[in-house]
């Protein structure tokens, strides 16, 4: 097995708070002495929790990985706002007396039937300005830390599910799934918008990725390529072995493969061999269309 095999892996980092998704990616570079090295989905700075990392050419599967759902832990403050939508700016908090007022009249009943009437399925979000979302190239949250005005455009996204895990006001933990672009610090917002309270994240943990549970989390500065998670864990219903070397060197010229083969028809399918995806093809009308070479 050559040594670029060897580097073909991914990981599941758990993200320690104060640290950029960006931040765990150098880091990781000069622990592994590799190069190439991406992430699935972005956490921001104040969030811990499932970061899913992909080295070498592994990196090439990243684009089937970021539309994942994703679940987390949210401790969301009802109690004010912030520019931000956390606690990592200024909190301008309500009055004393609204809070009493709060504290009396809201419930988790009251909670949980907003959540299920307004925060359930298909949405619209306004991303938060303080984010690593591009506007024309360039990161909303490095255009408004520049001291321009910037818009953000409206959405859609879709949450799977809410939990309320607790409640005394003005703290709320829930645990939400949402698929990718979802975000929680907006949601968070648009909760205390509907409750007359304000509301912004005091802590936030992703709980899964995928198919991926914190049963598999690793430390960021432990990681080696000697404990990496494996592919069939990250795409359990998307891989399939196969070992014929004449189909993948027509496969790698281009050439489509007309057989009778047992795979998933009209769907993207990764074929490996010896536990290393090989290439990412399509099975439709008895024929094998290659997409994308992966090693």
């Amino acid at each position: 097995m050559n040594s670029q095999i060897l580097m073909d892996a991914f990981f599941f980092i758990d993200k320690p708070t104060g640290m950029t998704s960006f931040d765990v990616l150098r880091d990781m570079r000069r622990i592994l002495g590799i190069k190439k090295i991406g992430h699935t989905g972005t956490l921001d700075p104040l969030a811990t929790g499932g970061l899913l990392v992909a080295t070498g050419n592994y990196t090439k599967l990243i684009s089937y990985i970021e539309k994942d759902s994703k679940t987390y832990a949210a401790t969301i403050m009802l109690d004010g706002t912030s520019a931000s939508l956390d606690r990592d700016t200024e909190i301008h908090y309500i009055s004393d007396e609204l809070k009493n007022t709060c504290k009396n009249e809201i419930t988790q009943s009251k909670i949980e039937k907003i959540l299920a009437d307004h925060f359930s399925g298909t949405i619209i979000q306004i991303p938060p300005k303080y984010s690593a979302l591009k506007i024309n190239g360039k990161r909303a949250l490095d255009r408004v830390l520049a001291g321009e005005e910037i818009e953000m455009k409206s959405r859609e996204a879709t949450i799977i599910y809410t939990s309320i895990q607790s409640f005394q006001y003005p703290e709320l933990m829930l645990e939400v799934k949402v698929t990718a672009g979802t975000y929680i610090r907006t949601l968070a917002a648009d909760l205390g918008e509907k409750l007359g309270t304000g509301g912004y994240i005091a802590e936030l943990r992703r709980l899964t990725v995928g198919h991926l549970t914190q049963d598999f989390l690793q430390d960021l500065h432990s990681v080696s390529f000697d404990d990496t998670i494996s592919v069939a864990k990250v795409f359990p219903d998307t891989i399939y072995t196969f070992e014929d070397e004449v189909v993948y060197k027509r496969l790698q010229d281009g050439q489509r493969v007309r057989g009778e083969y047992d795979f998933p028809i009209h769907r993207d399918i990764f074929l490996q061999k010896n536990g290393i995806i090989r290439y990412v093809v399509e099975y439709k009308d008895g024929v094998l269309h290659p997409k994308k070479r992966i090693t």
